[in-house]
């Protein structure tokens, strides 16, 4: 890679030390946060799912395609070969993806000198996140990453030939695609962004990306099986004309209106900054690149999750729009003067703190529900079996019961020393598993649409499951306090 010998030195002035020392602590927060709610992070949903399949089968695991996702494993199959303890491995997994972040970080702010885009890494993994935090293993996170890496490869001016900028640059899009779709957003937003800095609307080079990036997206669509869960997706979205009128009452549009006063406060503040701040300065052409940018994929998304999904979910799906006015607004901040700088360091300290409060309050409602599973996994660790039924009714309402409560419970189990191995299966009718209650069975009972595992074919280093017993069913009104 062709790049200047002074681009590996990072020339700061006193007021980029502060926005840098900010960006520093800001990832020493996310490294903590990743460690103190390792076990809500990861012993979740998808993200339970996902472990126990690279833990079980000591490689790296993909869902629906998305490549991007091998980079956080690669630590985790390291230690895994090594023979980390489960515990250590979940630690491991939950801090890796912080570890991505903070290395695009110190590459956007270092090697390619951009104050702008190192910042920008921290708002979209904070600005509109709140449960999104706890469910790591969705790439969309990693997806906005790359993108602005992206961002700061196409703005960055010490490469030597153009030509390794543009292939290192169409090598993060693609990257970024590759890890999760709604990359195609972002990154149009981006390239259009840039060439309008730039004044390159008359050149080559952004339209050549803009044809990258379109023809990747269109690959995509014709080419994922419309019963995917992508597939179920797209079809919502080609069918919109059809609900476009009744968006104002689509679940999305009332998701999103609701959470205007918390979790979007300061996404809403900027937005409307940053168009102050663009008709003050007469930057009409970047305002209406960044509004149409902007509105469009709101509109998209609303459109696409018109029947709503469980909260986390929705969450992740807005979360693109803390990239749309985060690359711009801190552009504006961190680069064109140093009027009132303490001003703007302040401002940005409140809005990154809120943000981090915020995170940490779900975090410490969601550790209630670990407890509430490690409560349980402690009465029924006095019963023989180890391997349990509940009627998910009997789990009640108080804590989300995810359908990966029985990976789990058996993860949660075996990073507990005082705890034996054990699953429990959350059971919407229990009569269609009696089979597993009646005899002996060899049988783990992991999800619906993978029910049965073989106990002989765990990972026997960290799951001992026994096989001389049958399942049992279980009542929490019967259990006996440990």
């Amino acid at each position: 890679m062709s790049i200047t010998h002074n681009s590996l030195k990072f020339k700061t002035n006193k007021k980029n030390s502060y926005f840098l020392l900010l960006g520093h602590f800001s990832f020493v927060v996310l490294f903590i946060f990743s460690i103190l709610f390792f076990k809500e992070r990861i012993i979740f949903s998808d993200s339970a799912f996902q472990f126990f399949k690279i833990i079980n089968f000591e490689k790296i695991n993909i869902e629906a395609s998305r490549y991007g996702a091998i980079l956080p494993q690669l630590p985790v199959i390291l230690a895994l070969k090594l023979g980390a303890s489960l515990k250590c491995l979940t630690i491991l997994y939950s801090v890796s993806f912080i570890l991505i972040y903070y290395i695009v970080f110190l590459t956007c702010t270092y090697l390619l000198k951009n104050l702008t885009a190192g910042l920008s890494v921290i708002f979209v993994l904070i600005l509109c996140i709140s449960q999104s935090f706890f469910h790591p293993v969705t790439e969309t996170h990693q997806s906005l990453a790359y993108s602005v890496l992206f961002y700061a490869i196409l703005q960055y001016s010490g490469f030597q030939h153009k030509i390794i900028q543009m292939l290192l640059a169409t090598a993060v899009m693609i990257l970024s695609f590759l890890t999760h779709p709604v990359a195609v957003y972002p990154t149009i937003f981006i390239i259009g962004y840039v060439a309008i800095d730039k004044k390159q609307l008359r050149s080559f080079e952004p339209y050549f990306l803009f044809l990258m990036i379109g023809g990747l997206a269109i690959a995509k669509v014709f080419l994922t099986n419309e019963n995917s869960y992508e597939g179920r997706f797209f079809s919502e979205l080609l069918n919109s004309p059809s609900i476009i009128l009744d968006l104002p009452f689509a679940y999305s549009t009332k998701f999103f209106i609701k959470r205007i006063p918390g979790l979007y406060f300061w996404l809403v503040i900027l937005e409307l900054a940053l168009i102050v701040y663009f008709i003050l300065k007469k930057e009409y052409v970047k305002l209406t690149w960044q509004l149409a940018s902007s509105f469009f994929f709101f509109i998209i998304t609303l459109l696409t999750y018109n029947q709503g999904d469980a909260d986390m979910m929705m969450e992740r799906a807005f979360m693109p729009l803390a990239l749309f006015t985060a690359i711009p607004l801190l552009k504006e901040i961190v680069e064109r003067s140093d009027k009132n700088k303490f001003i703007k360091i302040a401002f940005l300290t409140v809005v990154i703190i809120g943000s981090f409060i915020r995170i940490h309050s779900q975090g410490e409602r969601f550790s209630e529900r670990t407890r509430f599973s490690e409560q349980l996994l402690s009465k029924t660790a006095q019963l023989p079996n180890r391997k349990f039924i509940i009627e998910r009714v009997d789990l009640g309402d108080k804590y989300p019961i995810s359908w990966a409560h029985s990976f789990e419970t058996l993860i949660l189990s075996k990073i507990e020393k005082e705890l034996p191995t054990q699953t429990i299966y959350p059971a919407n009718d229990l009569t269609k598993l009696s089979k597993y209650t009646q005899d002996v069975n060899d049988v783990f009972l992991g999800a619906d649409f993978w029910l049965e595992w073989e106990i002989d074919g765990l990972n026997p280093r960290y799951f001992d499951l026994p096989t001389n017993y049958p399942y049992k069913v279980i009542k929490i009104s019967e259990l006996q306090p440990h």
